[in-house]
């Protein structure tokens, strides 16, 4: 079986890559990160799409460069 993970627990996302729950909940709080999108709560959990924050963080270094 080679499913694909494409959904995490912030727990699980907070370990694999170095992030914080901080900077998650400022993200949303401050439009960056779209629930559906790269995150979403369900039964209280926040999960976090690991594709659409990927896609995030590549789109978001573009967009600095080309600001600088």
């Amino acid at each position: 079986m080679n499913a694909r993970i494409e959904w995490v627990k912030l727990c699980k996302y907070v370990e694999l890559t170095g992030d914080t729950k901080d900077a998650v909940h400022s993200r949303r709080k401050a439009g960056k990160w779209l629930d559906g999108n790269q995150c979403k709560i369900v039964d209280g959990n926040l999960w976090i799409n690991l594709v659409e924050a990927e896609k995030w963080v590549q789109q978001w270094g573009t967009k600095q460069a080309i600001a600088a």
